[in-house]
């Protein structure tokens, strides 16, 4: 039980079994991009504070506080986030608070206090410094944070920061696997933990986004037709497809890039190991040996062509013309009449 339960992220385990373990007020940070698990990593943390029982590897899991806690029920426990309809936490709900956090605990020896750190204005963080400065034996804050240059130094001196990485590719397919996934090909685990920057709550995300799947499967699709298909079919049906999904663009440019990486790695070696798109290994493969006239310079050309793309969104450039030419172009080097 205890810390044991969550995946990963060693180093912050062993440092929170020493602070959790100690007695008095208590103000942590957490740091780390968004979805790396700062959220679950607070709760257990909020948990073995809470304990009635706590071991040398955290809460008991089985005592009255450890099941309120379980419930979302424990009067002790408090997580700080905007309001319903509102994108930052307002200075009036932080104050009361903290004005509240002040009031000894109902059933536990403490009261832990989690504040989405990402979401107080300036305002909120020189009240929330005040309490910081002076907390009451009794209470333990834990503030999540994606971005810490964000916060006020005089907070970053009064927190003890505790910075979250990025997990293994083992320890990424385990939580995905934990999160619903464990019918999924290994292959495709692999792929959502690379496309997602191995952070499990982006990755679980595009698990969960029937969306993405499409998206996914549509991209990697069209390198594969790109050669045989029309000009009709470039300047209309797959342009639609682009501008109809114009607000996902980044995703689907990273997909594309990734597809002609694959192409270029299947070219150079006969038995790639290292596919982005390792699930569709063998569809690369067959691309590449019904197109041995492809060269590396026509991959990197198609390659230049999104970075083009990408480059000349930035100058305001039509989207629709901007498009277009990039799909010319990648049909242009990945032809089979250019290359026949």
């Amino acid at each position: 039980m205890g810390f044991d339960v969550l995946t990963g992220q060693e180093a912050v385990k062993s440092r929170l079994k020493t602070i959790t373990a100690n007695k008095g007020s208590c103000s942590l940070l957490f740091s780390g991009p968004e979805g790396i698990g700062k959220h679950l990593f607070a709760r257990q943390t909020a948990k073995v504070f809470l304990c009635q029982d706590p071991g040398p590897d955290g809460a008991c899991g089985t005592c009255s506080s450890c099941k309120y806690i379980d419930a979302g029920t424990h009067p002790d426990l408090v997580e700080v986030e905007p309001t319903e309809g509102r994108k930052n936490i307002r200075i009036a709900d932080l104050r009361t608070i903290v004005g509240d956090a002040e009031v000894k605990p109902q059933i536990s020896d403490r009261k832990v206090i989690i504040i989405n750190a990402d979401k107080i204005s300036s305002d909120c963080q020189n009240l929330l410094l005040k309490t910081l400065e002076e907390p009451a034996d009794h209470l333990v804050y834990i503030l999540l944070c994606s971005d810490t240059s964000r916060l006020l130094q005089t907070i970053l001196s009064r927190v003890t920061e505790l910075p979250f990485n990025a997990y293994t590719e083992e320890q990424m397919i385990t939580i995905l696997k934990n999160g619903g996934a464990s019918e999924e090909s290994e292959e495709r685990l692999k792929f959502l933990s690379t496309f997602s920057s191995r952070i499990p709550g982006k990755a679980l995300a595009l698990l969960n986004d029937p969306e993405f799947i499409e998206e996914r499967d549509h991209i990697f699709d069209l390198v594969m037709r790109l050669p045989r298909l029309g000009y009709t079919d470039i300047l209309i049906d797959e342009y639609q497809y682009f501008d109809k999904n114009n607000d996902k663009i980044d995703e689907l440019l990273l997909l594309l890039i990734w597809t002609l990486g694959d192409i270029a790695s299947a070219y150079a070696v006969p038995d790639p190991q290292d596919l982005k798109n390792s699930d569709k290994r063998d569809e690369i493969i067959d691309f590449v040996s019904e197109n041995r006239a492809l060269t590396h310079i026509n991959i990197s050309n198609a390659e230049n062509a999104v970075m083009e793309f990408i480059k000349a969104s930035k100058v305001n450039v039509s989207f629709e013309t901007n498009c277009c030419n990039m799909l010319l172009q990648i049909h242009k080097e990945l032809s089979y009449e250019k290359n026949s």
